[in-house]
């Protein structure tokens, strides 16, 4: 007895060509809106470039250590902090001449980017509450008592600022 091989094939009914069409178009349309929206939102920044040498701004540098939690090690850097008379903030950390974290307020907005990581975050103010570098608005900061951070000053000039909750600190030398 001999078996015969056959090439087997799918059949496909004919869903008719307008249909995959329309189908396809509506398709194309919300995709090409969705990347509109994604790439709009990565590309339009809500904060323009700071010049620090310009009049109005105070800007100081200090050697500092950052720890990101509790459990993480620290990291030591240097932390710019500069403010404007005009209410802008700008709070820097690198390590190296490499910016890790970018923080600032301008009018009603704020940013804070990881130039490293390639990421950023923009919004409306108030600034968000748990993110350290803009809970930073002088030498030493300025934190309320009801605030999940705390100030905390040693013999030698130097003030820590730690969160409660997440273990998070700076600690930044003294003049």
């Amino acid at each position: 007895m001999r078996t015969e091989l056959h090439s087997w094939r799918p059949q496909f009914q004919d869903a008719g060509v307008g249909d995959s069409r329309r189908g396809a178009g509506r398709g194309a349309v919300f995709g090409f809106i969705v990347c509109l929206w994604v790439c709009g939102c990565r590309s339009v920044s809500l904060v323009e470039p700071v010049d620090l040498l310009q009049p109005g701004w105070q800007v100081t540098e200090r050697p500092a250590v950052w720890r990101p939690s509790r459990t993480a090690p620290e990291l030591v850097g240097e932390l710019l902090i500069a403010t404007h008379l005009d209410g802008r903030r700008f709070v820097q950390f690198s390590k190296q001449s490499l910016p890790l974290v970018i923080a600032r307020t301008e009018g009603s907005l704020w940013r804070i980017s990881s130039p490293m990581k390639g990421r950023g975050f923009t919004g409306r103010l108030p600034v968000p509450e748990h993110v350290l570098w803009f809970q930073i608005d002088g030498l030493p900061p300025k934190v309320s008592a009801k605030s999940r951070w705390e100030v905390v000053f040693d013999a030698n000039g130097r003030w820590h600022l730690n969160d409660r909750r997440t273990g998070e600190s700076l600690e930044v030398a003294a003049p």
